[in-house]
């Protein structure tokens, strides 16, 4: 049986945060969680209305905050529309989803919008850049900031300010909800051709990648190990300062990381040293998520490989999706997820997302995985 049973995402209920009557809403979906043999809620609405809730029927809540290598702080976002969104029927009717179940997406009019948070509107000096932007004409003097269609605006962690901005943000989220603890939420961000983060080639990390090692970045390939692992010291760096400020202030509060799930040698591309992080002590618990992969034996070896580099030093939980594309939507096959990470020495299983259990209808498969 896992010793943890984790549902990620926020309550499904008519009312939202902010609504005067939206704390009433919360102890019927609590309860369902409970009775399905939930554990924790990861991630939540972000307010203390749930945490309160979820206290009540024996039920843990950890926010998180979505992260980056390199901390993302603006996107030339580009978005579809789609032909989804021309259904006649209440989405929410049976009928609907009939439709929706049947019919092919169509996608047309792409925009792009693009956003920039304050901190790096206010710290230009900041920035992260890409090799190719470095080598651009003029591109400090006059272009700066135009992000291409696609493309995110990145911080670096190499400096103070960035790390503790960042630290503040994971702090803040803890303090409004008052949980149990929180979670670094490694999400994608932009790769090169060979899947490997573009970013690292503003002065101060290259000026400080040189006087280590002796040799400049720009004449290395962007996957030279001693310069990935460079960078990836830095996410270590600011994960151990996020752990130190969360356990000053909340000494009880259980700090995790989950990135998505691969091979061990994709890692290190992503500038996701976890090894580290675990030989350190800097996590609490440590989560595998299985985003849009649904490969049994893929997940099995993955799982097997986390649990023998942890070394019971922290525990290894599978993050089972069924809301990405690709991922575990038949019931059958996400029990299969279940029992293969259980067998390979996983401390927990759990669901991503609420919605998708929902509309998915997998409270049995909750019930189940329990069970294992």
């Amino acid at each position: 049986m896992p010793e943890r049973l984790i549902l990620w995402g926020p309550p499904v209920v008519d009312r939202v945060p902010g609504d005067p009557d939206y704390a009433a809403c919360l102890p019927g979906w609590v309860k369902k969680c409970a009775d399905a043999g939930v554990s924790k809620i990861i991630g939540g609405d972000r307010t203390l209305a749930l945490t309160e809730a979820a206290h009540e029927v024996g039920i843990k809540v950890d926010p998180y905050v979505n992260h980056n290598a390199f901390p993302r702080h603006g996107s030339a976002r580009v978005t579809y529309g789609w032909s989804l969104d021309f259904l006649r029927l209440p989405v929410t009717a049976a009928a609907a989803r009939e439709i929706l179940d049947r019919h092919r997406p169509i996608y047309d009019a792409p925009k792009v919008t693009t956003t920039m948070s304050d901190f790096a509107r206010q710290h230009p000096q900041y920035r992260s850049l890409t090799r190719s932007h470095c080598r651009a004409p003029q591109w400090r003097a006059e272009q700066p900031y135009n992000l291409q269609p696609g493309e995110d605006l990145y911080l670096s962690p190499a400096f103070p300010a960035v790390r503790a901005h960042q630290t503040q943000l994971f702090l803040e989220a803890l303090a409004h909800t008052q949980g149990d603890g929180i979670q670094v939420e490694f999400v994608l961000g932009n790769e090169d051709e060979n899947g490997v983060v573009p970013y690292g080639y503003e002065d101060r990390t290259v000026a400080e990648f040189q006087a280590k090692h002796g040799k400049d970045p720009f004449d290395l390939p962007n996957d030279d190990l001693e310069w990935m692992q460079f960078r990836a010291d830095y996410v270590t760096l600011s994960l151990a300062e996020m752990r130190a400020a969360v356990k000053q202030a909340y000494p009880e509060a259980v700090f995790s990381t989950t990135i998505i799930a691969g091979e061990k040698e994709e890692y290190l591309k992503l500038l996701q040293d976890w090894p580290a992080w675990i030989e350190q002590g800097i996590v609490d618990e440590f989560y595998l998520w299985f985003r849009t992969e649904s490969d049994v034996k893929a997940l099995e070896r993955q799982v097997r490989y986390a649990v023998d580099v942890a070394a019971g030093r922290a525990p290894v939980i599978a993050e089972l999706s069924c809301y990405h594309p690709g991922s575990f939507q038949d019931p059958a096959l996400m029990l299969a997820a279940g029992e293969a990470a259980i067998a390979n020495g996983a401390a927990g299983v759990g669901i991503y997302r609420s919605h998708a259990v929902e509309q998915l209808d997998f409270w049995p498969v909750l019930e189940t995985l329990r069970t294992l």
